[in-house]
Order: structure tokens, then C-alpha cells, then sequence
């Protein structure tokens, strides 16, 4: 099992690297494939549990949950550091709303759409500047103990960090079944021991960067997908 991991995750990030930057253009179909679809409903999931009005989203990919937060009614602010999903997103944003204003990272919170590209290491955000931090399948960002400082830097005192994770398909049909079992041979586990520890880690992992968590599953009639909230602790 070690020794598969060690072959399997250089190769992962290496693929990772390629798919988020030079072929970010893939990203909405390979994600819609993957998940038979649901890929949006996962990240939808996240929209109820926002908390007041100043939402960030990070990494915010290819800025199709920034598109359904605009039409939940919220301005929110999406940071990504590949310039491949920061160039789609701003294409996105204004072909489906051309009114809305693009800043930059200067600027105040409150003014206009900000897309800005930056490290998650380095927000460039004053202290307590967010109500709420959207991340949704957080690539290896979520381990480091730098990213989970910024975040809970940027956080209102009580404000909410949102983690969409470990979506699966419930496995009916032959593809969705085929689905998972490439989902196992990437985790080294198996959809029962990865759902029974997903809540566990991600409660530990939260805990040593300062916040509280507690995991939701969230169910339609095809599929399952984590929401874990946490709170400053």
C-alpha cells in the first residue's frame, strides 16, 4: 500500500500541476464526467451555510460556484493563483453578468467583483476582512498549516469556514460504480472506511490550524458529498 502511494502520488501531482494550469480549459468537462454531473450540485452545497455577506472562495477554479454565488445574490471574492482558471473565470463572470466590475487585489473588499490571483499562503486581505471561506476539493493546500492560518487570519471572529469534500456517487449503475473504484485506487481506500474517516480527519486537520469542525453529509438520489463546518476555536 506505501509503495503504491509513493509511485501513485508523484504522479497525482505532477497531473494535478497540468490540470489546474496549461489545461484548466478541461476542468469543467473532466469534473461534469467524473461526477456523472453532479459536480455543481456538490459545490452548491456549500451556499446555505454561508454566514453574513463577505464570502471568499478559494481556490476559486474555473468561477462556477463565484457564478452561482452572484446569482444567490452575494458579491464574493475568488482567489486563485493558476492564471489559466483566473483567465476562464473572468471570461465567465463577464459573458453571464457584464455588469459586474472586476478589481484588483488594492482594492477595498466592498468594491466591485474582486478576482484576484494570489498564494493561499499570502491572501492579500486585511485580518477578519471575510464572514465566510468557501473551499471546494481543495487540492493539497488543505495540509498546510500556513493556508489554514490565513484563513482563520481572514475570518471574522465568528465567522465560517465552509469545506466541500469527498463527493461520491452512489453506486446504482455500472459507470458510477467504475467511478468510485477509481476514486479508491487514488485514496487507497474504499468508499465505507473513506466516508467513516473522512469526518474524523477532517475534524483533527481543522483542529491543529484552530477551528471546530463538524461534518454534514449531503445526499440527492445519485450521490453524497461532505460539507464540513468550522468555526474559529
Amino acid at each position: 500500500m506505501q509503495c503504491r502511494r509513493r509511485v501513485i502520488q508523484p504522479l497525482l501531482r505532477f497531473a494535478f500541476h497540468l490540470f489546474y494550469n496549461p489545461f484548466a480549459f478541461t476542468y469543467d468537462f473532466v469534473s461534469a464526467v467524473v461526477s456523472r454531473g453532479h459536480w455543481r450540485a456538490w459545490t452548491r452545497a456549500a451556499i446555505p451555510r454561508i454566514t453574513g455577506t463577505r464570502v471568499l472562495e478559494v481556490p476559486c477554479g474555473t468561477g462556477n460556484l463565484l457564478l452561482d454565488l452572484i446569482a444567490a445574490g452575494y458579491t464574493p471574492v475568488g482567489v486563485d493563483l493558476s492564471p489559466w482558471m483566473i483567465r476562464i473565470t473572468r471570461s465567465k463572470i463577464l459573458a453571464k453578468v457584464p455588469s459586474t466590475p472586476l478589481r484588483s487585489a488594492q482594492d477595498e473588499p466592498s468594491q466591485g467583483f474582486p478576482l484576484v490571483r494570489a498564494r493561499v499562503q499570502r491572501l492579500p486581505f486585511p485580518p477578519r476582512a471575510f464572514d465566510t471561506v468557501i473551499m471546494t476539493f481543495p487540492p493539497e493546500l488543505i495540509y498546510d498549516p500556513e493556508a489554514l492560518a490565513e484563513f482563520r487570519r481572514v475570518l471574522d471572529d465568528q465567522g465560517r469556514l465552509i469545506w466541500v469534500d469527498a463527493g461520491r456517487l452512489l453506486p446504482f449503475a455500472l459507470w458510477s460504480r467504475v467511478l468510485n473504484r477509481a476514486l479508491d485506487a487514488v485514496g487507497g481506500g474504499d468508499q465505507e472506511s473513506a466516508h467513516r474517516s473522512f469526518a474524523e480527519r477532517a475534524r483533527e486537520l481543522l483542529a491543529g490550524g484552530g477551528f471546530e469542525a463538524q461534518t454534514e453529509w449531503v445526499r440527492d438520489d445519485a450521490s453524497i458529498v461532505a460539507v464540513v463546518t468550522a468555526t474559529k476555536a
